[in-house]
């Protein structure tokens, strides 16, 4: 059975920054180069960790994740591996929200919008909008960890668009502060990452 692992790699001395995400990707997949049964699909440079998206292909996943998790402990050390192939629990939209939130906060940013779109493929109008911006986001800073700069400012453009008709409160967020955040960003030019505060 394949299975698909977030890993994550400590990085609090900003060793590693989007701006060298290539660099950085050719490297960890020299690293694993000689391991036939995986496959590093990509990574994500926050300013804690680094994230490497990976699947393994074989039956002997135990041994192969501790060979890789060694390895890798030469970019810097594990912090967290997470299956992504295990069940999902059934919460509450409260629930996913802010735990999308708290990927979104410690820069998790792939994972934020994998759990915000379990509840954004059951929705309807105006939430089902909002939720797709704030995916959107989740996106543009995917693509921000990877230095795509070009890219990030316009899925950016396009998560203020869909949050036009949204104002006040939604749920545990306030809207109106996460789209100035963005028009500080976009407007501003000035390249960074935010907090989204619950209230």
């Amino acid at each position: 059975m394949n299975q698909r692992f977030m890993i994550y790699l400590d990085n609090k001395n900003k060793k590693y920054t989007p701006e060298n995400y290539k660099h950085t990707l050719l490297h960890i997949r020299s690293i694993l180069s000689d391991i036939s049964s995986i496959e590093v699909r990509d990574i994500r440079i926050s300013s804690y960790f680094i994230e490497i998206d990976l699947s393994l292909y074989n039956s002997e996943q135990n041994s192969i994740l501790n060979t890789v998790l060694s390895r890798l402990n030469s970019v810097g050390y594990l912090l967290y591996c997470d299956n992504l192939s295990e069940p999902k629990l059934d919460i509450t939209r409260d629930s996913v929200i802010n735990h999308a939130i708290f990927l979104f906060n410690t820069e998790r940013f792939w994972k934020s919008h994998e759990a915000l779109e379990s509840i954004w493929k059951e929705s309807f109008g105006i939430e089902k909008q909002i939720l797709n911006a704030i995916i959107l986001i989740d996106a543009a800073f995917v693509h921000y960890q990877k230095n795509e700069i070009g890219i990030f400012i316009s899925i950016l453009n396009r998560s203020l668009e869909k949050l036009q008709q949204g104002k006040g409160m939604f749920y545990c967020l306030n809207l109106d502060e996460i789209k100035s955040n963005i028009n500080n960003i976009i407007n501003k030019n000035y390249f960074h990452t935010f907090k989204i505060h619950t209230y």
